[in-house]
């Protein structure tokens, strides 16, 4: 019995687990899947430059093409200049822009939508503020800039038709901001002459960007304001202002490397071998021999008026020598001093003051008594 009952709960089991298997078939029979497409932009070097297509596109009407990432300053091999406005934010770079420009080539400022950090597919904001240099510039030459109401509807990017050159162009552009030549209604683009060149101003860069140039008549617009140049020469497109690593060094490392062997040439002035010496060469010192000892020793006691202690030994060994040699020879104490008078060849006034224990009233007079002593102390040996 008990082996029938494990038996049924197996098959339970069994029966359990096929039902599942079932289920789950019908479940995945019923599912479905869709496919959906969602752009998210490009890859590569367009992904990096957004006026790839507008460079290639020059190129090929045969049109010299220049793609900068950092600020470069115009030259005259120039024609056409297509330029962020976010480039041109100091007064140095707006003035020698604008003497390019007077000189025959031909800027056009792009407003808002120019920067290469933009990507197409997303919705958010992309105005910039306009640098106050850059706003006098459009003010002088008669270039009316403002900030669109923000109460105003929103603007239309569809069939915008504008004139330029003496042709019509249809361009999908909106924008925040509004650009006219004095008198005319605002828009998205304006352009005066200026000295022997044009400035143009476009509210909207987005027109000329990868994703759209190819829309509308963006590019016949494009090769029209290239050919609104007075000379033939290149075109250039600018991306950015910021300087990479590699080109700030090579702009700025001359400078560094000057610096570097300016101290390198100090350093080596200041430690190298001179021809002649800045100083007066002195002589090393010797050691002290027992003379230095001794004239150190007699400088101190003299100092100290301590000289007759110095002196003291020497006159008593003297004095006790001769008085043992005159005993020997007949004489008595009181011819001592005549005795040695005789043998150094001193005179006995000499000898009397060198054997009294009188302080010397300077320092010639011991240095004349310290002689006499010794030669006293030579000829009684």
């Amino acid at each position: 019995m008990p082996r029938l009952a494990v038996c049924g709960k197996e098959g339970r089991v069994r029966r359990v687990g096929w039902l599942g298997c079932a289920l789950a078939v019908l479940m995945l029979a019923g599912c479905g899947y869709e496919e959906v497409e969602v752009e998210v932009g490009y890859k590569g070097k367009a992904r990096l430059n957004p006026w790839l297509a507008a460079e290639r596109f020059a190129e090929s009407y045969g049109f010299d093409v220049e793609s900068l990432t950092t600020w470069k300053a115009p030259d005259g091999d120039v024609s056409a200049w297509f330029v962020p406005a976010s480039v041109l934010n100091n007064e140095s770079f707006v003035r020698r822009a604008e003497e390019w420009a007077a000189n025959g080539g031909h800027l056009v400022v792009l407003l808002d939508h120019a920067g290469a950090e933009i990507n197409d597919w997303r919705t958010f904001s992309t105005e910039v503020e306009v640098e106050g240099a850059l706003g006098a510039m459009f003010e002088r030459i008669g270039i009316d800039l403002k900030q669109r109401e923000s109460d105003h509807k929103s603007w239309s990017t569809e069939n915008i038709r504008i004139e330029f050159d003496g042709e019509n162009y249809q361009l999908d552009a909106g924008a925040g901001k509004q650009v006219s030549v004095e008198g005319d209604p605002p828009g998205v683009f304006a352009s005066v002459a200026t000295g022997e060149g044009r400035v143009s101003a476009l509210a909207d860069a987005r027109v000329f960007r990868n994703r759209w140039l190819g829309d509308r008549d963006h590019a016949a617009f494009l090769l029209a304001l290239i050919d609104a140049a007075d000379f033939e020469g290149s075109v250039r497109f600018s991306r950015g202002s910021s300087l990479s690593f590699w080109a700030m060094v090579g702009r700025h490392l001359w400078a560094i490397l000057i610096g570097v062997a300016a101290l390198l040439v100090f350093w080596l002035w200041r430690s190298g071998v001179r021809f002649g010496p800045l100083e007066a060469a002195q002589a090393p010192g010797t050691a002290r021999s027992y003379n230095h000892h001794l004239e150190a020793l007699g400088g101190f006691h003299w100092r100290t008026n301590r000289a007759m202690d110095l002196l003291a030994p020497l006159r008593e060994r003297i004095f006790d020598q001769a008085q043992r040699l005159g005993h020997k020879g007949g004489r008595g104490a009181d011819e001592v001093h005549a005795w040695l008078a005789d043998r150094s060849g001193l005179s006995p006034e000499r000898v009397a003051a060198a054997l009294e224990t009188v302080r010397p009233a300077d320092g010639m007079a011991l240095a004349r008594i310290v002689a006499d002593l010794q030669q006293l102390s030579r000829s009684i040996h």
